[in-house]
């Protein structure tokens, strides 16, 4: 049936409608539509209750067209939304395997992604951002995947690894996407590609990976080697192509076979080691007893080597400096026998350690007091193990001295009771806190934090990388902290920082004294930054009478500017930080009369004062 008449019809209602029922007598169109619709009101009686309308309308009076038009135009309007359809020319198929799913999202919901995707400029990685913050299962479209697999060869780096991640949290069904128009020669877009596949697939990609190796190239190659480590079965491969790779696709060797064990992997690291020591760090998160071991001996052969020699001091060299850092890194948390021994040769040799000099190129050497540095790290990283033990030993050697104190500490709180813990340390410092042990609480404590997110007290070598959720070794503390600590705690000066991560938000009381330790510290004039004055404004602190008198004593390069910001930060009223200002301005007029330290422009206080006078 061609309804042609009827859409006819429909546009000369609207027009009717739009430009009023008063010239509608004379309306020929809608004359003309009635008339080729009149042979459609046979065939169905709703088309002859249209037809039936139409005559009508077209014969009213002046006075009645308004309601009849639009009852017409109601009924025409609901027979051409039956008669809607959708469609397009061919046949129906599947999506593709991998392509994402169908989604009932409209085109103005997805565009504002789907540019941030595809497009250049600014501002995409928070769209981005905020999307999958926001909306995560958008990112499964069909009409995104694509989409977030370009975005991988992104030339800005830090989007693209955004992509990638987003990628990884898809799950393993995107990984057809991905191999479909891989290019084993293509550049880092490639790369990024495998990393994602290794990632979902882990050692089930061996088969893929090992078809695609022969065709790789540079970026692409490393990424397809390193991703070949996650399985046992490749160490053969690994073992042969460390004899033939070289420069950065050897360092991905390496790498892959830092994940392998087994005796000719052992046996590859231990030649490996001896040729190039520093070599060791790829073994850093291999935690067989074999890589701790040859960890070990690489830390102490470079320290024997660093060690003055009979008659003269011993230099170390920028290059000898870098590869123990690299050794650094290979011994953190490793806890064999043969690395207790080593750090037991440590302990034994700190004094002529001590004596080393720092040769050319080299700013600092102190490995005297940064070697026990370096075991509280790795007790840190290895959580509850034998080196919670040696600590312990080395720490009873000699209880006068405070250099293994925090280790002590740390191995009882991650190892022992909280109150047993406390009761036992506490009596030590209770004799006194002099310098020595006020830094060894600080070194214990400053690597225990309280986690919102695991609802616990935990302990990291490195809390930075904890802040910014970097891969960090954590581990929980035996039972939560023995509240005691805290009296302890807020009498030790400038720790604050400690304070703030060792404090849970939820605890009112411990919040209510660490905001008076903070204000403690301004009052008297120590350093501050003008985010602790607004930190305390946020805890609702209200006592700002003379906070800020020590501090412009004390530091005679504050100036107005400074010290209005920081008055800009308390919950005082105007006038009452006019008053304030009034004094503060006192006490640099004295100083200068006294000492002749630089005075504050008159004028510029004075019209300060006024400003806030008037709010």
């Amino acid at each position: 049936m061609n309804l042609q008449p009827l859409y006819d019809v429909k546009e000369r209602l609207e027009q009717a409608a739009i430009a009023g029922t008063g010239l509608l007598g004379e309306d020929f169109r809608l004359q003309r539509a009635a008339e080729a619709l009149r042979p459609l009101t046979g065939a169905s009686p709703v088309f002859g209750k249209i037809g039936a309308g139409l005559d009508k309308l077209l014969s009213a009076l002046a006075e009645e067209r308004s309601g009849l038009l639009l009852d017409v135009l109601a009924l025409v309007d609901a027979v051409v939304y039956t008669q809607g359809k959708t469609g397009a020319e061919g046949d129906l198929v599947p999506l593709p395997a991998g392509g994402g799913q169908y989604q009932e999202l409209s085109h103005s919901q997805l565009s504002p992604l789907l540019t941030a995707l595809t497009g250049a400029g600014g501002g995409r990685m928070s769209q981005i951002r905020d999307t999958w913050e926001s909306c995560p299962e958008w990112f499964g479209d069909y009409r995104v995947l694509p989409a977030l697999v370009s975005g991988l060869g992104d030339s800005y780096g830090e989007l693209a690894d955004l992509d990638e991640t987003i990628l990884k949290a898809q799950g393993a069904a995107v990984v057809p996407l991905l191999k479909d128009g891989f290019d084993p020669a293509g550049k880092k877009e490639m790369a990024r590609r495998v990393e994602v596949i290794a990632a979902l697939e882990g050692a089930e990609a061996t088969p893929w990976l090992r078809e695609v190796l022969p065709q790789t190239k540079k970026d692409v190659r490393g990424a397809v080697i390193l991703a070949l480590g996650a399985d046992p079965e490749n160490a053969p491969l690994l073992l042969d192509l460390s004899k033939t790779e070289r420069g950065a696709i050897r360092e991905a060797v390496l790498r892959a076979l830092a994940r392998q064990d087994g005796e000719e992997v052992r046996e590859f690291w231990t030649a490996e080691v001896a040729k190039a020591p520093e070599h060791v760090e790829f073994l850093k998160d291999n935690w067989t007893q074999w890589a701790s071991d040859l960890a070990a001996a690489a830390f102490r052969s470079l320290l024997e080597e660093a060690l003055p020699a009979e008659g003269r001091e011993t230099q170390i060299t920028y290059e000898g400096l870098l590869t123990l850092n690299c050794v650094q890194a290979a011994i953190l948390g490793k806890s064999s026998p043969a690395m207790l021994d080593c750090w037991r040769w440590v302990d034994s040799q700190l004094p002529a350690l001590s004596k080393v000099k720092r040769g050319q190129g080299v700013r600092h050497v102190d490995l005297g007091n940064g070697l026990p540095v370096w075991l509280l790290d790795s007790l840190c990283a290895a959580g509850p193990s034998p080196l919670c033990g040696l600590c312990r030993e080395l720490w009873d050697q000699d209880r006068d001295s405070a250099c293994y104190l925090p280790h002590a500490l740390l191995a009882a709180l991650l190892t022992r009771p909280a109150a047993e813990t406390y009761e036992e340390f506490l009596p030590y410092f209770k004799r006194s806190v002099g310098v020595r042990k006020a830094q060894a609480i600080k070194s214990a404590f400053g690597h225990v934090f309280w986690s919102e997110k695991a609802g616990r007290y935990q302990a990291s070598h490195d809390y930075y990388s904890v802040l910014i959720d970097r891969d960090s070794r954590i581990s929980a503390l035996y039972e939560p902290l023995d509240r005691r600590w805290f009296d302890l705690l807020f009498k030790i000066p400038n720790i604050e920082d400690i304070l703030r991560r060792l404090v849970p938000p939820e605890d009112p009381e411990l919040q209510n004294k660490l905001t008076v330790y903070q204000y403690r510290k301004i009052l008297e004039g120590g350093h501050f930054i003008e985010e602790d004055v607004t930190r305390l404004r946020e805890q609702g602190w209200t006592e700002w009478k003379g906070f800020l008198d020590n501090k412009v004593r004390k530091d005679g390069s504050m100036t107005t500017f400074a010290v209005t910001r920081l008055l800009n930060q308390t919950s005082l009223t105007g006038p009452e930080k006019a008053q304030e200002l009034r004094d503060l301005f006192k006490i640099v007029q004295e100083q200068h009369a006294k000492s002749k330290r630089p005075t504050w422009p008159e004028q510029r206080v004075q019209e300060q004062i006024a400003a806030w006078e008037a709010e």
